[in-house]
């Protein structure tokens, strides 16, 4: 039935299709940056762009908050034994140093050229996983307060930035003129740590209470 109404949708729509895309090329240099998709993630529609971060981090918690109360600020994910031999464990120290330069690459290129902070994080974040899974490192327990400093770091970096263009600017999320690059660049360095550490969370799952008395590693 989606998929139906989807295609109606679709086929449904004047030809040629309506679009700001005139509109972005004619004004994304007011934003300073040279990739029209983060001039309007971050200048035109940096509010849906906030939104979204905080949309995950509450995602985040409403994981966090499905198992039992006892098991609240435990690690999450499953505990995982390793063999040191394994083609896991050998991709697990092959492949992170590689995932980690591309996915800086790509956060850091994404002012100006495809990319930007959710590319890059869902690299960082799947490099983490991977080692995770691989079991030669274990997911930090929930309560952590660093932890949690990460996780609302981003959203509220790019909130005060907001502020600032309240003050400066007369709107919310505005920027004063010759300052809007800096500016997007605090909001992105703020918030990729932040979407790493929420996507890896977010699938290794909810916290675990610890292993049953008498479990050992084989």
């Amino acid at each position: 039935t989606v998929t139906l109404a989807l295609a109606v949708c679709v086929l449904g729509l004047p030809d040629p299709a309506p679009t700001l895309a005139p509109d972005v090329a004619t004004w994304m240099g007011a934003t300073e940056v040279g990739n029209p998709i983060t001039a309007v993630r971050l200048g035109f529609r940096a509010i849906d762009t906030l939104l979204e971060a905080i949309v995950l981090l509450f995602a985040l918690i409403g994981v966090w908050s499905l198992p039992p109360d006892r098991c609240w600020g435990g690690r999450p994910g499953l505990l995982q034994y390793p063999d040191p031999n394994g083609m896991l464990a050998y991709s697990a120290r092959v492949l992170p140093p590689l995932g980690i330069v591309v996915g800086t690459y790509i956060f850091w290129v994404g002012a100006d050229q495809p990319g930007g902070k959710f590319q890059g994080a869902t690299i960082l974040a799947a490099m983490w996983l991977l080692v995770m899974m691989a079991g030669l490192a274990d997911a930090p327990q929930i309560s952590r307060r660093w932890l949690r400093g990460l996780l609302v770091a981003g959203p509220l970096a790019f909130i005060a930035v907001g502020l600032v263009g309240a003050i400066t600017a007369g709107a919310f999320l505005a920027y004063p003129p010759g300052f809007a690059k800096p500016l997007i660049l605090v909001v992105e360095f703020a918030l990729m740590p932040t979407l790493t550490l929420v996507l890896g969370l977010m699938l290794l799952g909810t916290p675990r209470c610890g292993p049953p008395p008498g479990d050992q590693a084989p």
